[in-house]
């Protein structure tokens, strides 16, 4: 029977055969150099057992896919780029044109140069500004973490979900960009950045009444080595006429952001950077909704001593109850979306226990990972981060913040330090404020370079110890302390050939309260619920093998313990083995 779907399945199929045979056409009748491939594939297996504890799964859960990402870059001039990629995949069992099989357009743009200096892109497109503008903050969850993490969280995780380009967001729309340079001026060059993108959707299922746009650029002017100004500006906002309604909201964002090197000689260098600016969250056509305004800044100040490898950093923010920033402050990780591993877990079909994100989901679970930028303040897990949940943007802070960066000229140690204070500006269900202590720091040890030994051996440390205090009566009274670990070790025990291992703690212990805010980021409620009496162990122990065929290619086997322990509800108790192996390919 054809239905809708399989006229649509069909039709996408049809677009990228005929898409793969004119690229195979262009390859054999232009010349070589303007059709170049390039390829990322991977083959993955895990098998996932929950404890004897649970009686409502199979032991045993086994998933496996194999799939090929196939870039096709073609230069049809010297001023035209179009990339696309291809995505073919097969999940493990499947066979053939079974149901677990997928051919798709994964990404598509172009791009090029129009004229001498106006670049532009046009597709998909990786966005970045300041950390108050349009930033795609880290997960919680990691410190330092060791090679047998970093890279599965790297070459699946993260790139499975479209982020995998450092702290950038994946939209589709327009950009475009342009320089200038000046002769005897006190501003040496200008450089103007401006795009327009439509916001992806959650899953690719909108999640809002009306189509929302995210329109903004920036302009930077630099002056010899010693200054640069940028302005900023980006504005989220909805077309009521997409979905037949006049009410819609905006959420415009300004800043300026300054860098100024005081001086730079052979022995010190001292700069000074900060960013100030400030937000509006417009309701236009809600009755009885007043414009939100919000401001914000931070300052600090930089000092990099020379001979000894060392950066000291010192600074100060403040960022306003009323600061909404889209961009800035959604999450990369959705608490509210449920794990794929054993969602549900205990021995009581009809009271079931709900699983939330672990640090063993934050590593492995693409599952809850967010790629939609929200319009309002997402929900958070305060034992992983209770003090700046939305990134350096989290709004109703200020406080003072230091830094200590080292790595010695050999990089046998590199080494980094920071401590922060900080205070709610106003309080939240209470007349008094919480305060939060954040003290962190890693550490990579390159023992074989002490010692000589032409293999690899490298141990990597880091900690994250939080705690957040609110004074008053048993009612209002918050005390919360979290500590996460994260060890890894990594050692060359043949050419090529790595023994690699991790371990990632989180211990949590105390009270909170958790903000309950409607969609126009009000609060208007609070909820101890699962936040009263914390008293939580998080253990992740992860040891492999991995050989290195090249820089870009490698074939891992690991074995991955885990287990969960609540001191105050034994019901919650559960642990977990997954073993993988994963063959990762990048040319």
């Amino acid at each position: 029977m054809i239905t809708k779907k399989n006229i649509h399945t069909m039709g996408n199929r049809f677009i990228l055969l005929f898409f793969v045979l004119v690229i195979g056409r262009a390859a054999f009748a232009q010349d070589s150099d303007k059709v170049k491939f390039g390829a990322y594939g991977r083959a993955l297996q895990q098998n996932t057992r929950l404890g004897n504890n649970d009686t409502l799964n199979a032991d045993n859960v086994s998933r496996g896919h194999v799939l090929v990402d196939l870039g096709i870059n073609i230069n049809p001039d010297k001023r035209t780029e179009v990339q696309a990629i291809i995505r073919m995949r097969s999940d493990i069992g499947s066979f053939y044109a079974g149901p677990g099989s997928t051919l798709l357009l994964r990404q598509l743009y172009i791009k090029g140069l129009i004229g001498k200096y106006v670049s532009y892109q046009v597709g998909d497109l990786y966005l970045q500004m300041s950390p108050y503008t349009f930033f795609n903050n880290n997960a919680e969850g990691t410190i330092n973490e060791g090679r047998i993490f970093s890279d599965f969280r790297r070459d699946y995780t993260n790139y499975e979900n479209l982020s995998n380009r450092g702290n950038s967001w994946w939209q589709q729309g327009a950009a475009t960009n342009f320089s200038l340079a000046f002769k005897e001026s006190k501003i040496d060059s200008m450089r103007v950045d401006a795009f327009f993108v439509r916001n992806r959707p959650e899953n690719y299922i909108a999640t809002s009444p009306a189509a929302l746009f995210h329109a903004g650029g920036r302009v930077t002017l630099t002056s010899t080595e010693k200054m640069k100004l940028i302005g900023n500006y980006v504005n989220l906002f909805e077309v009521g006429k997409t979905a037949n309604i006049d009410s819609v909201i905006s959420n415009p964002v300004m800043s300026l952001q300054l860098d100024y090197t005081l001086w730079n000689n052979s022995q010190t260098m001292f700069r000074f950077v900060g960013e100030g600016g400030y937000s509006q969250m417009i309701f236009k056509g809600y009755e009885n909704r007043a414009t939100k305004d919000g401001s914000f800044i931070d300052a600090a100040v930089k000092l990099h001593v020379k001979p000894a490898n060392l950066l000291f950093g010192a600074g100060y923010s403040y960022v306003d109850p009323q600061f909404f920033s889209s961009a800035a402050q959604t999450k990369r990780v959705n608490f509210a979306n449920t794990p794929s591993a054993f969602p549900i877990y205990g021995n009581d079909p009809l009271n079931p226990v709900h699983r939330t994100a672990t640090i063993f989901d934050l590593v492995k679970d693409t599952a809850v990972y967010n790629q939609a930028i929200r319009s309002q303040l997402m929900s958070y897990d305060p034992t992983l981060n209770n003090s700046q949940a939305y990134g350096k943007a989290t709004p109703n802070r200020q406080g003072v913040n230091v830094d200590i960066q080292y790595k010695d000229s050999a990089q046998k140690i590199m080494a980094n330090v920071n401590a922060a204070y900080l205070t709610e500006i106003s309080g939240e269900g209470s007349a008094q404020k919480r305060n939060f202590l954040v003290l962190k720091g890693g550490a990579d040890f390159h023992i074989h370079k002490f010692i000589g030994w032409k293999k690899k051996l490298i141990v990597t440390t880091g900690a994250r110890f939080e705690q957040t205090k609110r004074g008053g009566d048993s009612l209002e009274k918050v005390d919360l302390k979290s500590l996460l670990i994260d060890l890894g070790l990594e050692i060359e025990i043949l050419n090529k050939l790595d023994v690699i291992a991790g371990w990632k703690i989180l211990n949590a212990k105390g009270n909170e309260f958790i903000a309950i805010r409607n969609k126009y980021n009000d609060i208007i409620n609070f909820n101890n619920a699962n936040t009263a009496n914390i008293n939580i162990n998080q253990s992740m122990l992860a040891f492999g093998l991995k050989y290195r065929f090249s820089s870009n290619t490698y074939i891992t086997v690991q074995d991955h313990i885990f287990t969960y322990t609540d001191s105050h509800n034994s019901l919650r108790n559960f642990s977990m083995n997954q073993f993988l192996i994963m063959f990762n390919m990048n040319f």
